[in-house]
């Protein structure tokens, strides 16, 4: 996971590897952190390799915190595994992910 903010202030987090049961618990507190006194937060998600309903209740719940707060949230890059468990389990429409610019 790296942590990077861009020109517009707006800041980047990056997930790779596993967004799991196994990870969640230690994940959820380097989101919270990401979205304190963020205006803007874009996750990319494109380099995550395992993915499953714990990984999509930390995105979902993410989300909801991000609306709390009036934070503007944009998740990018889908990896295959996210789109697969998106599809599987009719949430596609509940988290909107972007594709990742080149």
């Amino acid at each position: 996971m790296s942590a990077t903010s861009l020109a517009d202030d707006t800041r980047h987090l990056a997930l790779d590897g596993a967004l799991s049961i196994y990870t969640a618990a230690d994940t959820k507190p380097q989101l919270t952190a990401a979205l304190q006194g963020a205006i803007a937060l874009q996750i990319d998600l494109s380099q995550v390799e395992e993915f499953d309903c714990a990984g999509l209740q930390l995105l979902l719940a993410t989300q909801a915190h991000a609306q709390r707060m009036d934070i503007s949230l944009r998740f990018i890059g889908a990896s295959a595994p996210i789109v697969e468990l998106l599809h599987l389990s009719g949430l596609a429409g509940q988290l909107s992910i972007e594709e990742a610019c080149a």
